[in-house]
């Protein structure tokens, strides 16, 4: 059996997702950058292979094959810090092909809070990217990956579940919308220039271009950079308490794992309008106690861009079919590799034969022998292609029927 198949035998998934865990709760399985290397190091000394780990608005998802669940379950746990009874209703575990195929549905976004969510293919190339640079080269997840995002792809490009915007970065310009009787004139800032924070920027640009957006980052020369690019004003980040003071809406795409805006942060009595896209929350939740002030979370933006799926319901099926046409691809690929030191095997039994055969003959000529070779080299191709052909196609006991062809051409029978 070859080493791949091992892999996928103990492949496993544990996950924390918005289906089981509201934000507030959610917000405590999040990982930044730094933990999430300190997790890959950690799985990695204790033996762990094909580590990945997915995190983003409304998942937190580890990967990994080469240890037992349980001997994980306690790394990642140490690193979280939440409670037993946080831990157990809110994790989900699957292993082998269900785990592969639970990968298939969250990466072709059939699986995300807003269905079609056309960040996640985005994500998870990036948490690949992070494990290859420190964790090395990962051949067999890279290649599950791959596949994956080739499906995200077909999905796409084939059905129109995607059609519109559906990601959380659009629904916080649907929800300015649902608040505001209008965006044209209003002061609106961006707080937080990473990837979410990015694909606001041209959200807001594409949709919001009548409000007077203002971006802040830590790092002023992102800001700076944005402001050139999408045609807004950026502010350094000291002048952040100023800037909110004066703003209508205030969208918070930060990734810090504490509260980047405070109470002391919003004018007494202003009327301000907080989107809080981070997970966990960087908004200190007693803002929203405040005269004026209206708090939205992830989970509340996610239900305006919900509201646009009733519309594309009729692409659900379709790209359940592409998943499961490019999950039988991987399935066909597992069992290529079962197959493959079989066919070794009879290839190398049958050039034995032939090589006895061919030293009975003592052909005169090293020409005759030549054409002997690449003739008797043409009918091995085609056993071995039929040995291939049945138990590919044909078989339905294709363990046994393997062990019945091995034990039939192993070269020590011959």
């Amino acid at each position: 059996m070859s080493g791949f198949d091992e892999v996928l035998k103990g492949f496993h998934v544990l996950s924390f997702s918005f289906k089981k865990a509201e934000a507030e709760s959610r917000g405590a399985f999040s990982l930044g950058e730094e933990a999430k290397l300190q997790l890959l190091e950690a799985l990695r000394g204790a033996g762990a292979r094909n580590i990945m780990v997915l995190s983003t608005c409304n998942r937190t998802e580890v990967y990994w094959s080469g240890l037992n669940q349980e001997d994980v379950a306690e790394v990642v746990r140490a690193r979280m810090g939440v409670s037993e009874a946080a831990w157990l209703s809110t994790r989900q575990h699957a292993g082998g092909l269900e785990a592969v195929a639970h990968l298939f549905r969250v990466g072709c976004a059939l699986e995300s809070q807003i269905p079609g969510d056309t960040e996640i293919a985005g994500q998870l190339k990036m948490a690949l990217r992070l494990t290859k640079s420190h964790v090395g080269e990962v051949a067999w997840l890279d290649r599950v990956v791959s596949l994956v995002l080739k499906a995200s792809k077909r999905v796409k490009s084939e059905t129109g579940l995607s059609s519109g915007a559906t990601s959380v970065a659009f629904s916080a310009v649907q929800c300015m919308r649902h608040h505001l009787p209008s965006l044209e004139g209003a002061e609106v800032v961006l707080y937080g220039l990473g990837k979410l924070g990015r694909n606001t920027c041209k959200n807001l640009a594409k949709h919001a271009g009548k409000a007077s957006i203002t971006v802040i980052n830590r790092d002023d020369a992102k800001a700076n950079h944005a402001a050139e690019v999408y045609g807004f004003l950026p502010v350094s980040h000291g002048e952040l308490k100023k800037a909110i003071g004066q703003a209508r809406v205030l969208i918070v795409a930060t990734g810090a794992q504490s509260h980047t805006v405070t109470v002391d942060m919003v004018q007494p009595g202003q009327e301000l309008l907080i989107l809080d896209m981070s997970m966990p929350p960087n908004v200190d939740p007693a803002a929203a106690e405040l005269p004026g002030v209206v708090l939205v979370d992830v989970d509340e933006m996610s239900q305006h861009a919900l509201q646009q799926l009733n519309a594309r319901k009729d692409h659900f099926p379709h790209a359940e079919r592409i998943v499961e046409e490019e999950l039988e691809e991987f399935r066909t690929w597992i069992d290529s590799l079962k197959v493959a030191p079989l066919l070794g095997a009879v290839t190398e039994t049958l050039r034995n034969y032939r090589d006895v055969e061919l030293g009975k003959l003592k052909a005169d000529g090293s020409e005759d022998e030549a054409r002997l070779v690449q003739l008797s080299d043409k009918l091995i191709q085609k056993v071995t292609t039929q040995v291939a052909t049945y138990l590919k196609t044909k078989s339905d006991k294709v363990e046994e029927d393997m062990e019945v062809f091995g034990q039939a051409f192993h070269p020590s029978n011959s």
